[in-house]
């Protein structure tokens, strides 16, 4: 059986068999209960039996959206006929597009959720005969939306384990939409011009405007509306920019004095798709529903902004924001704020440069790098304000990672900034984990909280979304510093290397501190420090690292000198002060070839449209 319906059938029937024997089972339970009272003694009092206080339910269907702590799953249509109706189908009639057409259902994930794939003959038998090696472990980063599961669910929704039974056959970009897939309101097909004209959308996941067909229109002085409540948002919305204000997909759009305001799940203000060019100057834009990210590319698409008011109120809704496949934004002055929690200021899953811009985010980290990404900032002001909760293990400002959602590729997370300020009202500053990544500060101000959790967190993960498998998902940073003053504890595992670099006068006032993890104890976890001859690390407490190679100074909160110790005892230099750092290796001379160098705005800049001079 290799279709995908053919494989869907054979869990549906293991399902209903596997009920069936449940129903027999619970006649003999109802019977053995109802007759406990008489065995439990005058008192009639009771303990219901184990077996009765938690049951699972089994669900079987499509995935159509993936979050760090959830699957949205799209199960099948109703039967007709009675249980057997799908035998009596012919395999023409099983149209995939209408496969899994039913409710749409939310699986919550969990820190213990297991994943591991799935095979038919292992759907068709009983639970307890699962062969052996059907039991290798996945994440869930390996599911990616149009893969096909099974999941058991407790009675609230939360999965223990799911079984995946196909995977979408594309797992990449997905495929880029055409113009016949959306719905307009307006649709600009051809070149024009307009001047103080009113477009307003109500329909479900309908577009205000869409810009297509390789045509060029010009919007001065627009009023843009995108209301409605009962839009589905989503990855629709967020991959391909369906439900969004102004979209433009295989054309060019430029947008100027102009309003834009939605009020849908899923409306993003300004959405770049595909092979689409889109200009924005001077234009106010504010989203109020979940998933509505303020300026958005996606599938490729391009976006260039001077000057814009965002803002953006929802859940999941970043001022600047990318989706499925990336694309370029380069963003030049302007005011970015979002309100809604889960909304960086930045959530980058493209080449996105800015530079004086004001970025703020009231509920949420500051920056968000998802995959082999970049994030430049050149002359920002970036403010972050993540809370504390229970779901996740610390708080941090500036994430850098690969996350579950499978819309982006794995490969080298890029963080740079140049002057302005990072400020963060809670928690730690950086966080990498689960990725390859590269961080770069040049004389940026920090401002930082009045607890502050640490300056630097290069380790794995034990997220209940499951960022990579535990054990396994730490992270591999390359962190250089220039000319910038820096306070807080550097944190790093057994499962992740971390090179970090001291050059330009910069100053770190902190401690590096060795979390042990539950990995092997075979892992080649390392720290390596290197301080450049003009720059000093201030030494807060005991610590532990690799290599040590210093030109610099190194002295503790005292001035006074700290003792350097290799893990074999061979004392380095002895310090009259009161910490001791640990090494492996020690040099006299700081090998600085590993550094990372900053780009330039210039690099990335656009040029300003002749139609806006």
């Amino acid at each position: 059986m290799n279709t995908l319906w053919e494989r869907a059938a054979a869990i549906r029937f293991a399902e209903r068999k596997r009920d069936g024997m449940k129903a027999k089972n619970a006649a003999g339970m109802l019977v053995l209960v109802l007759g406990m009272p008489v065995l439990a003694g005058c008192s009639g009092e009771f303990e219901i039996p184990f077996f009765l206080l938690g049951t699972e339910e089994t669900v079987t269907g499509e995935v159509c959206q993936v979050t760090e702590d959830s699957i949205l799953l799209r199960t099948e249509s109703p039967e007709e006929d009675g249980a057997d109706a799908d035998e009596n189908k012919t395999e023409a009639e099983h149209d995939p597009v209408q496969e899994f057409t039913g409710e749409e259902q939310k699986i919550t994930l969990t820190k213990d959720t297991v994943v591991r794939p799935g095979k038919l003959e292992e759907a068709e038998q009983d639970e307890s005969e699962t062969p052996e090696d059907a039991q290798e472990e996945l994440s869930a980063d390996d599911i990616l939306e149009g893969d096909v599961i099974s999941a058991s669910l407790d009675q609230k929704g939360r999965a223990s384990e799911i079984l995946v039974i196909s995977q979408a056959k594309s797992r990449g970009a997905g495929k880029l939409r055409e113009a016949e897939d959306y719905d307009a309101a307006t649709e600009f097909a051809v070149d024009i011009v307009t001047d103080g004209e009113t477009y307003g959308s109500a329909g479900t996941d309908e577009n205000a405007v869409h810009v297509y067909g390789e045509a060029r229109a010009f919007l001065k002085n627009a009023e843009i509306t995108r209301t409605s409540r009962d839009s589905t948002g989503g990855s629709p919305a967020a991959s391909y920019g369906i439900g969004s204000a102004l979209l433009t997909t295989n054309g060019i759009s430029y947008i100027r004095d102009s309003r834009i305001s939605t009020d849908a799940p899923g409306g993003a203000g300004i959405f770049s798709y595909g092979n689409a060019l889109a200009y924005a100057m001077d234009t106010a834009v504010a989203t109020r529903q979940d998933l509505s990210g303020g300026i958005h590319a996606a599938g490729g698409g391009t976006l260039y902004a001077w000057n814009l008011e965002v803002e953006t109120s929802g859940a999941s809704s970043a001022a600047i924001s990318s989706g499925r496949g990336g694309g370029k934004i380069a963003a030049e002055g302007g005011i970015y704020r979002t309100l809604g929690p889960d909304s960086p200021a930045v959530y980058c899953g493209a080449d996105i440069a800015i530079r004086e811009a004001l970025l703020t985010a009231d509920a949420s980290e500051a920056a968000r790098i998802d995959g082999g990404n970049a994030l430049h900032l050149y002359d920002c002001e970036l403010t972050g304000n993540m809370g504390d909760d229970l779901y996740n293990d610390s708080a941090w400002n500036v994430l850098v990672y690969h996350g579950t959602s499978g819309n982006f590729e794995p490969g080298k997370g890029i963080f740079e900034m140049k002057g302005g300020s990072l400020t963060a009202k809670n928690g730690g500053i950086f966080y990498t984990t689960n990725t390859e990544s590269t961080i770069t500060l040049s004389g940026v101000k920090i401002l930082y909280p009045d607890v502050l959790d640490f300056f630097l967190k290069c380790t794995g993960n034990d997220h209940q979304g499951g960022w990579g498998k535990a054990g396994a998902n730490g992270a591999d940073c390359l962190f250089t510093a220039e000319n910038q003053d820096m306070e807080g504890d550097i944190l790093w595992d057994d499962i992740s290397q971390l090179d970090f670099y001291m050059i330009k006068q910069s100053t770190l006032k902190g401690a590096v501190l060795h979390e042990k993890s539950n990995a092997d104890k075979n892992q080649d976890g390392y720290c390596n420090l290197y301080i450049e001859e003009g720059s000093t690390w201030i030494v807060t407490g005991d610590s532990a690292l690799n290599r040590l190679s210093c030109s610099g100074r190194i002295e503790d909160d005292e001035g006074k000198t700290v003792t350097i110790r290799g893990r074999d005892g061979t004392v380095y230099v002895q310090g009259n002060g009161k910490y001791t750092v640990t090494v492996l290796s020690h040099e006299a001379a700081a090998n600085l070839s590993g550094a990372s160098e900053m780009t330039r705005w210039m690099d990335h800049q656009a040029e300003l449209p002749e139609e806006f001079l």
